[in-house]
C-alpha cells in the first residue's frame, strides 16, 4: 500500500497588517492521524485554508509526494486528494444524502441530459452500508442528527477520492455516543490508508485517537510530538506558553431565592412535563444526549419555540412564552445561542458592534451612540474573555470560531441582566480560554447573576454546576446538587441507562 506525503514549508500568510502564518512547515502522511491544536488564533484554520485552497499563501512551498503543487481554490485542492470538512457542516438540509453527496458531480445516463439517480443511490448505499451507517440514500439531511451528519461529510469526502480528510473541531456538536461512533469511523480510515489531519482542543480525543500532534502558537509551528513520547501537560504547555492554571470551582455559600421556575413545559415529544428552578446566584447545569431536550428549554424560556406550553415566572411574574428575545432582554435576561455562525453573530460587523449588541439603546441618546462607552465595553469584553483580535473594529467574520464564540459570551460581561442562558458556552474554545470563561462565569455568579447552562461535555458539567439536571428523551430523569454530582451516574442518566424518570441523587 502506498503512502502519501504532504508537506507545506516556510508557509506564511499576511491579512492586511496582521502576520497569521509564519514560516510554518507541516508534514501529513497516509493511513495516520496528525493532529493539529493550538489556542484560538494560533493559525491552525488558516494553515488548513491555505491547504483546501480557500487561501492562497503569501510565502512557502507545498509538495506532495515530493512534488511541487499549486493549490489555488478548493477544486484544485480536490484534484490533489485533499478534502476539509469544516465546523460548520455544509450540507444542505433540503437534499437528500445521496444529492448532496453528489452535488456538483452528477451522475448521467449515458450522454442524456438525464440524472441517473439510481447509480448515485446505489454507490451511495455502498459506502453507507461499508461503515455499517443505517441510513437510507434517500433520507433528507434535516432528519439526520449531528453526528450522522459528520459521517456524511465524510462519506462525501470519500466519494472524491480523498486521501486526505481535515476534520475541524469534528466532536463540537456529537453526543458521547456519536463521539465514540467517530472515533470508530476514523480507525477505519486509518485502515484504509486514509490520512486524517485532526483539529481540536480536547486532548484526550488527541491522545486516544492521533500518531503525531503539531502545536501552533501566534501564527509559528512550535514544535511536533509522536503522541506515544509526549504528554496532555507537555502539548497544553507548548499551546500557552507556560503550564495551564486549572479552573478549581469555589465552594459556594451564598444562593438566594428562587429567580425563575418552570412548571410544565411541553413541545410536543421534544419536551415532557418539565419542571424545575433556579435561585440567585446558582448554576444550573442541564446536561444529556443531543436531542433530549436540553436546548429546546432554553429556547423556549426566551421565546423561540413557539410550540411550548407551560409556565414560566421569572421574580414571581409570569413571562410570556410567546414573546421573544426583545421582550426577555427589557426583563434583564440574556441568551447565548449554541449555533454562532447562524444566529450568534453579525458577520458583516465589527467585534465592538457584535459585543455591545444588546446594550446598544442604553448607548444611543437623541440618535447618537456614546461610541466612547461602547468602545470601553468592547475592550472589558476583549479583555477579559481572553478574546484574540486585532482591533475592536475587525470584523468579526475575520475571527477563528472559538474568537466568535468569546465574543457571543462577551457581549453579557457589563449587561444588565440578572438571569444568563449560556448554551455551549465553550464550544470551540481552547483549553486556556475555557478556564478564562469559567472563572467569569463563576465571578458573575457570586455576584448574583442567575445562570442556566446547557452543555454535552462531561468535564463541563462536573466543573460548572451548582446543581445538574439531565433530560432524557425529554424528560427530566436526574437531579443533584454539587455536593452529590457523580460522573458514573450523571453518564448513566444521559444514556438513559438503569434510571427511573424524575429520579434523585440519592
Amino acid at each position: 500500500m502506498s503512502v502519501n506525503t504532504i508537506k507545506m514549508e516556510g508557509i506564511s500568510k499576511h491579512f492586511f497588517s496582521t502576520q497569521a502564518l509564519n514560516n510554518v512547515d507541516f508534514e501529513c502522511r497516509s493511513g495516520e492521524v496528525h493532529a493539529l491544536v493550538g489556542l484560538n488564533g494560533a493559525g491552525k484554520s488558516t494553515l488548513i485554508n491555505v491547504l483546501g485552497g480557500v487561501h492562497i499563501k503569501d510565502e512557502g512551498q507545498i509538495t506532495l509526494n515530493g512534488k511541487p503543487i499549486d493549490i489555488a481554490n478548493p477544486i484544485e485542492a480536490r484534484t490533489h486528494g485533499i478534502s476539509i470538512i469544516h465546523q460548520e457542516y455544509s450540507l444542505i438540509n433540503e437534499l437528500s444524502i445521496s444529492r448532496n453527496i453528489f452535488l456538483g458531480r452528477e451522475l448521467y445516463k449515458g450522454r442524456s441530459p438525464f440524472l441517473d439517480y439510481k447509480e448515485m443511490d446505489r454507490q451511495v448505499n455502498v459506502l453507507l452500508e461499508k461503515f455499517e451507517l443505517c441510513l437510507s440514500p434517500n433520507m433528507l439531511v434535516n432528519e439526520l442528527n449531528s453526528g450522522q451528519k459528520q459521517f456524511i461529510e465524510i462519506i462525501r469526502s470519500l466519494m472524491t477520492d480523498s486521501w486526505l480528510i481535515v476534520m475541524d473541531e469534528p466532536t463540537s456538536a456529537l453526543s458521547e455516543k456519536d463521539k465514540e461512533k467517530l472515533f470508530d469511523f476514523i480507525e477505519r480510515l486509518k485502515a484504509e490508508n486514509i490520512g486524517i489531519i485532526y483539529i481540536s482542543h480536547h486532548m484526550p480525543e488527541i491522545f486516544g485517537i492521533a500518531d503525531e500532534v503539531t502545536v501552533m502558537r501566534d501564527g509559528r509551528r512550535i514544535d511536533t510530538y509522536k503522541i506515544s513520547e509526549t504528554s496532555e501537560s507537555v502539548v497544553v504547555k507548548s499551546m500557552i506558553g507556560e503550564d495551564l492554571k486549572d479552573f478549581i470551582k469555589p465552594e459556594k455559600h451564598h444562593i438566594g431565592e428562587e429567580i425563575i421556575t418552570v412548571e410544565d413545559m411541553n413541545l410536543g415529544e421534544r419536551l415532557k412535563d418539565v419542571n424545575f428552578s433556579i435561585r440567585k446566584g446558582e448554576i444550573l447545569v442541564m446536561t444529556g444526549l443531543r436531542g433530549s431536550g436540553i436546548e429546546e428549554i432554553a429556547n423556549a424560556v426566551y421565546g423561540l419555540e413557539p410550540g411550548a406550553i407551560g409556565k414560566v415566572f421569572y421574580k414571581g411574574e409570569e413571562l410570556s412564552l410567546r414573546k421573544g428575545p426583545e421582550y426577555k432582554l427589557r426583563k434583564r435576561i440574556g441568551f447565548v445561542s449554541a449555533n454562532r455562525d447562524k444566529d450568534g453573530i453579525l458577520h458583516p460587523q465589527s467585534v465592538k458592534d457584535n459585543i455591545s449588541l444588546p446594550t446598544i439603546k442604553k448607548l444611543t441618546k437623541f440618535g447618537y451612540i456614546d461610541l466612547t462607552r461602547e468602545i470601553q465595553l468592547a475592550e472589558k469584553g476583549i479583555r477579559e474573555t481572553t478574546l484574540k483580535t486585532e482591533s475592536y473594529d475587525t470584523q468579526i467574520k475575520f475571527l477563528s470560531g472559538g474568537n466568535k464564540q468569546k465574543a457571543c459570551f462577551a457581549r453579557w460581561l457589563d449587561n444588565d441582566v440578572d438571569f444568563l442562558m449560556l448554551l455551549e458556552p465553550t464550544r470551540g474554545v481552547d483549553v486556556h480560554a475555557k478556564a478564562e470563561i469559567y472563572r467569569v462565569i463563576e465571578e458573575l455568579s457570586e455576584k448574583g447573576l442567575t445562570v442556566l447552562i446547557v452543555s454535552y461535555e462531561i468535564d463541563e458539567v462536573m466543573m460548572c454546576a451548582d446543581r445538574v439536571i439531565v433530560m432524557f428523551d425529554g424528560e427530566k430523569v436526574l437531579e443533584c446538587g454539587q455536593e452529590e454530582l457523580e460522573r458514573g451516574k450523571i453518564l448513566a442518566a444521559i444514556a438513559g441507562v438503569g434510571i427511573e424518570r424524575n429520579e434523585g441523587c440519592e
